[in-house]
Parts: structure tokens; C-alpha cells; sequence
């Protein structure tokens, strides 16, 4: 049985589904993840195998481009596995279609194992390697310029918001989990830009990891059909992630 690639369907539920009936993208990611799991479970490499060692997987980067995003009630059908790896990370591709086969949205992401007793970055060796592909990848883009970090949201910002890490924002690491940041990203857009506005593109790097009870400011800076968002620690005014999504 070849291992190296994984499929599978989710149905997007009205919880995951924004104003307009639209897959949400914070529950775009949750799909991702979701299959990334599945896909670590029948590599033997999921969070409940690797934890014993004392080792977790993070999200580091993800570009996606989005053709179209599915709306309430439609299957979506999707691909991922796993390909470049480097000495602190590993990449994973995906790719979405709806029934006729059309794509809808594609992915290219960067993960690091982490350990969950130091909270620090763990190496790749500290894991048997699994089977990869190599020699495509789900972006049309140049590989190495999807995983740029974002630009900086420049002052004066447009808007900005304040959060609390709530208990229902923990995941499994035990910190706030990555979907969570792009909820709070989007909160920032306003209502009157994000009505009439469709996600063509989306760039993350995730910085550091938020724990419970932290507080956190969301600030946002359009420029054109640009969002540019950070989200930044309020204590320590250390920055937790930054995002770039590009609309029409």
C-alpha cells in the first residue's frame, strides 16, 4: 500500500460557513489540519505516537492560493501529502477539488517538531522518516517565495482588537492552535470590506505559540486588495504570528 499520499472528503458544515454561505478560513485550515492528522496517524508519525517521545508537531508556514471557496453543504475532496524536509522541518502539499474535479484551493506548508517539555524546536532526526513525494507540489508558485514571511502591517493601522486565549482556543500542544490566529486575524477586516471582498490568496508565518489566559492585540493594515495582519503579545509586545491575504 502506497503511503505517501493521503485522500479524503469533508462536508462543509454551517459552522463552517461564513455570512454568505462561503467556507470560513479559519475552517478552510481546520481542514487541512485535519487531513494532515489522518494522514500522520497512517504514518505512524500523529500526535498520540509521537507524544510518548515528548514531541509534538507545530505549524511554522502556509501559503494557499483559492480558486474558489466552497460554499455550505457541497463536498470538498482532498489531497495532501508529504514532501521536502529539512534538518528542522518537514513540508506538506495539499490540494482540494470539488466532485467534478475542479480545484478549488492548494497549499504548501512548512512544520516543525517541537519539544513539549523544553518548548523548544526539536530536530528532524529525532523521528524515523516517512515515505515523501518529491518531485511536485500543490502551488503554482516558486516554492521558495511561498514561504517568504509576510510583510508587516505598517501604522497607522486600519483597525485593531484585543483578545484573551480562551480554554476552547487550546489544542492538544497545549497552546493556542493555529486556526485560531486567523480568526482573530479576520475579526480585524471590516464588515464593510470583508462583504465584498473573496480570499484569492493567503500567506502565514506562525512566530510563537500563545498559552492560555495570554492577552494579545490583532491589528490589521489594508493597502488596496491587501490585508496585512499581526498578532502580537500584549505584555511583552513579542510578535505571534503575521498574515497576508489578498482579496478581489
Amino acid at each position: 500500500m502506497d503511503k505517501s499520499s493521503y485522500t479524503s472528503n469533508y462536508k462543509v458544515r454551517i459552522a463552517d460557513s461564513d455570512g454568505n454561505g462561503f467556507l470560513k478560513l479559519p475552517s478552510l485550515l481546520q481542514m487541512l489540519q485535519e487531513i494532515a492528522t489522518e494522514h500522520a496517524e497512517v504514518l505512524g508519525v500523529d500526535f498520540k505516537t509521537i507524544s510518548n517521545d515528548g514531541l509534538g508537531w507545530a505549524l511554522s508556514k502556509i501559503y494557499l492560493q483559492i480558486n474558489e471557496l466552497p460554499k455550505w453543504g457541497t463536498r470538498v475532496y482532498i489531497q495532501t501529502w508529504p514532501s521536502d524536509k529539512e534538518k528542522i522541518s518537514t513540508f506538506r502539499e495539499f490540494i482540494a477539488r470539488n466532485e467534478a474535479g475542479d480545484i478549488l484551493f492548494e497549499a504548501r506548508s512548512q512544520w516543525l517538531l517541537f519539544d513539549l517539555n523544553t518548548r523548544r524546536i526539536a530536530r528532524m532526526d529525532r523521528l524515523a522518516d516517512f515515505p515523501r513525494l518529491t518531485d511536485k507540489y500543490a502551488c503554482s508558485h516558486n516554492k521558495e517565495e511561498i514561504l517568504e514571511r509576510p510583510h508587516s502591517p505598517q501604522t497607522p493601522y486600519t483597525t485593531e482588537n484585543s483578545h484573551s486565549a480562551g480554554q476552547c482556543d487550546i489544542d492538544l500542544n497545549g497552546h493556542v492552535n493555529n486556526t485560531v490566529y486567523m480568526a482573530w486575524a479576520i475579526d480585524t477586516i471590516p464588515s464593510e470590506f470583508y462583504a465584498t471582498k473573496t480570499p484569492k490568496w493567503v500567506k502565514i508565518s506562525f512566530l510563537e505559540e500563545i498559552m492560555p489566559r495570554e492577552k494579545v492585540h490583532s491589528v490589521c493594515k489594508i493597502s488596496d486588495d491587501i490585508t496585512a495582519h499581526s498578532i502580537i503579545k500584549a505584555e511583552s509586545n513579542r510578535e505571534c504570528a503575521r498574515i497576508n491575504i489578498g482579496w478581489q
